[in-house]
């Protein structure tokens, strides 16, 4: 008939947990950003180093690289904004798991 409340110690850990979860948010978002900032620096080395093997002997290499440079850095930017609101989703899942634990 009434609401069965949850048992004290369960609902003290997952208070507990929610809080970590919270807490865990700026690591989760420096990891999915360093992966983003660790894929870019790859290209961009790779791009660069085509560039100086190409020169001068094949100067189509200049807007070749310039274009890959605009491309790579473009999908870089999009892809810290993505990085940034995963590790926020990731956090708010954990954080909504702790509620439906003792609802």
């Amino acid at each position: 008939m009434g609401t069965k409340l949850p048992d004290p110690k369960t609902l003290v850990d997952s208070v507990a947990d929610g809080v970590v979860e919270a807490a865990e948010a700026p690591a989760r978002i420096a990891k999915n950003v360093a992966t983003v900032a660790d894929s870019f620096a790859g290209e961009m080395k790779a791009n660069m180093d085509d560039f100086k093997a190409r020169m001068p002997d094949d100067l189509s290499v200049i807007p070749d690289a310039a274009i890959k440079a605009v491309g790579q850095t473009t999908k870089a930017g999009l892809g810290m904004f993505e990085a940034f609101g995963k590790g926020v989703m990731d956090t708010l899942e954990g954080i909504k798991g702790q509620i439906q634990r003792v609802l």
